[in-house]
């Protein structure tokens, strides 16, 4: 069993006190040292001078022992192969799609190819073979040299061949087979994409050196953590863990973690937080953290991976398995080294065309024959059956909705001003309450509040905006009082002009590749236009969460680009929100993605920001009485009673009421649980559910 984190963290904590990388270094043990140089191909002679039992080179460096910073890791020199070598590695690197059965997407992560057939991750990304057999793989998801994105290739999991897991309080880690060929209309190979060896097991990494992580960031495209990030302890023979400096984030669990060789060394599966005494985390100034802080107030002192030498050990001592079955380990456990001077095998350029269209699952009926030409690029064209002639044309919404080329700028000049503008101002706020609910009686009775306050909030609801929370919501209204952008679900902290900038892009993004769709033959089939743009919206979604779901109200006006239901949240998070109704959960902290909260069939509850949520969910069931049905999709009249004590437990900030203020000088309604959190009692909220 491995040693729990509270019983890791002392040593490595006194072990981390004032060191640099150079100390770090030197401080290895004389055998590791040697264990390392012999793996690199270092002579004898340097092996003696470096561990101090020779003088051939003695006086030529700082110290009696030979300067191992010149020799490992700190000299920035490298060898070109160096990054035709990280290319290979990084192939081999997928997103982790996790998908319910319905198939709605609750997550993501990393994994890499461990042999031909088998790919490794983490069991918190993948805890059972009924989680596995629901999530896809996807490679290439990444740029090209263009900057575009390059066509991302899906496999499916295959946990009836091969799987196996070691929960998270152990190793953290699952090995799950993938399927052969790739799903829809290609037929790439699994092979095309490599794998990464576990054959670093002895002198693959000491204290100081440097490590490169391949991820998937949040899920989104592949990125490296190149190199400035040191190790920053030596492994010792019994350590399962590996810890190091590195840049990762959810969606990055299950990264492997290279050498500057390129060998696995670890599995990237969490940070390492401080702790005192009694193994409570600590915050950055020192004090306990609590969960409402967030993530970002954590003081972290590491990263953890699992070593590669306690995932063989696992693997070796796997039992029960059948023939096949053993095959498939022992080719992880004894890969076939590539001989020498040979390069891997190149994949095929893929070059989508308008008139093709790429969908979780191929549409057989609406497509045609497909052709295959070598030029020597392979080029595989669909053409698309002809639409029926009374198929309607295909309209794309041309409206205010539609973000523009002007949009940054004119954000950007949003957020320059709000710089020298009051955040909050109360006593002007004060005087538009009053006036605004002058015409409120309190004797009313629960039904009879509900209804006036419904009249009141559609009716003072003057200006519809169009849904552009890149110019409507993020410079300005969603601004913490730090004016940063806290996402609702998870607390991360984000520049505005960086995150206007990404949904703009994304913007981009959709609208070329929807032009592409609209020239293609499959433009005309509604059944393929539903589900083109269902994947669009699933591979590039906007970083503003809808506390109603768009889908509850089918994307009209004016519930879309009502900002008093708009919030900033990562995309990461807003996917795995999903269209899932609010729910509250007894075993709360044992979450699938804990930055962003707990996601299970028609239910999910959030990390933070259920106060506003809950404010803004009631505010939506007065402005738009009969949106919400009352199902288990949706709510229940007994979910409402969980939202009402979300809102009792967060008191109204003033954040809130700064969007409050904000959004009434545009909009000019108001959403009254913010401005009398007390009605909530009062009011007949069940009579806005159809």
């Amino acid at each position: 069993m491995a040693a729990a984190p509270g019983q890791r963290h002392e040593t490595l904590r006194a072990r981390l006190e004032s060191r640099t990388p150079i100390e770090l270094l030197r401080g290895n043990p004389s055998d590791a040292v040697e264990r390392r140089l012999r793996r690199l191909g270092f002579s004898a002679e340097i092996i003696r001078a470096a561990t101090g039992s020779g003088s051939a080179l003695e006086g030529r460096f700082d110290s009696g022992r030979i300067g191992l910073e010149r020799i490992i890791g700190r000299n920035e020199l490298l060898a070109i192969r160096y990054l035709d070598a990280g290319q290979v590695a990084g192939r081999a690197v997928a997103r982790v799609v996790i998908r319910s059965s319905s198939g709605a997407v609750l997550g993501y992560g990393t994994g890499s190819m461990i042999s031909p057939s088998l790919i490794m991750t983490n069991s918190h990304v993948l805890d059972s073979a009924s989680r596995a057999v629901n999530a896809v793989v996807e490679f290439n998801y990444q740029l090209g040299l263009d900057g575009s994105e390059l066509p991302a290739v899906r496999f499916r999991l295959r946990p009836d061949l091969f799987f196996t897991t070691s929960p998270e309080e152990e190793l953290d880690l699952t090995v799950v087979a993938v399927s052969d060929v790739a799903d829809g209309a290609t037929s790439t190979q699994l092979p095309a994409f490599g794998f990464n060896p576990l054959s670093a097991t002895e002198g693959e990494i000491l204290a100081g050196e440097s490590v490169t992580i391949i991820q998937h960031p949040g899920g989104d495209l592949k990125q490296i953590a190149l190199r400035e990030n040191r190790v920053l302890r030596f492994p010792n023979t019994e350590d399962r863990f590996l810890y190091y400096e590195t840049d990762t984030t959810p969606g990055s669990s299950g990264a492997p973690v290279f050498n500057d060789q390129w060998e696995v060394v670890a599995l990237h599966h969490s940070g390492f937080p401080d702790r005192d005494s009694q193994g409570r985390i600590l915050t950055t100034d020192g004090k306990l953290w609590r969960e409402e802080m967030g993530d970002e107030r954590i003081h972290w002192i590491a990263n953890e991976g699992i070593r590669v030498v306690a995932i063989r050990e696992h693997l070796s001592e796997l039992s029960g398995l059948t023939s096949a079955q053993g095959a498939m380990r022992d080719q992880a456990l004894n890969p076939q080294p590539i001989p020498p001077g040979q390069e891997p095998e190149q994949r095929p350029v893929q070059v989508s065309v308008p008139c093709a269209v790429s969908l979780a699952s191929p549409l057989n009926s609406a497509t045609g024959p497909t052709a295959t030409w070598t030029i020597p690029l392979t080029v595989s064209i669909t053409l698309g059956a002809s639409p029926p002639p009374s198929s309607p044309p295909f309209v794309v919404d041309r409206s205010s909705d539609e973000p523009e080329d002007a949009d940054f700028e004119a954000a950007t000049k949003i957020f320059e001003e709000a710089r020298s503008r009051p955040y909050y101002d109360a006593t002007a706020d004060a005087a538009d309450q009053t006036a605004y609910y002058s015409g409120i009686s309190s004797n009313l009775n629960p039904s009879q509040l509900f209804d006036a306050l419904s009249g009141l909030v559609r009716s003072t609801h003057r200006k519809v905006l169009g849904y552009k929370p890149a110019l409507h919501l993020y410079p300005w209204v969603d601004l913490q009082p730090n004016l940063k952008i806290h996402s609702i679900y998870s607390t991360k902290i984000f520049e505005p002009i960086e995150f206007i900038a990404r949904d703009l892009e994304v913007a981009r993004l959709r609208r070329e590749r929807l032009t592409r769709f609209q020239t293609s033959e499959a433009a005309g089939n509604p059944a393929l236009e539903a589900a083109f743009l269902e994947a669009l919206e699933a591979e590039l979604p906007y970083n503003c969460e809808h506390v109603v779901p768009q889908s509850w109200f089918q994307k009209r006006q004016p519930m879309k680009g009502d900002l008093h239901h708009l919030f900033a949240c990562e995309s990461k998070c807003n996917s795995f929100r999903g269209n899932t109704p609010y729910f509250d959960f007894s075993n709360f902290g044992e979450a699938i993605r804990s930055d962003c909260g707990k996601s299970e069939t028609n239910k999910f509850e959030p990390n933070a920001g259920k106060g506003a949520v809950a404010r803004a969910t009631l505010y939506f069931l007065l402005r738009y009485p009969g949106k919400i049905n009352s199902t288990a999709s949706e709510y229940t009249p007994n979910r409402i009673q969980t939202i009402l004590q979300w809102h009792q437990d967060h008191p109204v900030s003033e954040y809130e009421r700064h969007r409050n203020q904000a959004i009434f000088a545009v909009q000019g309604n108001r959403n009254p649980l913010v401005d009398h959190p007390d009605w909530s009692k009062k009011v007949d909220f069940p009579r806005g559910i159809d």
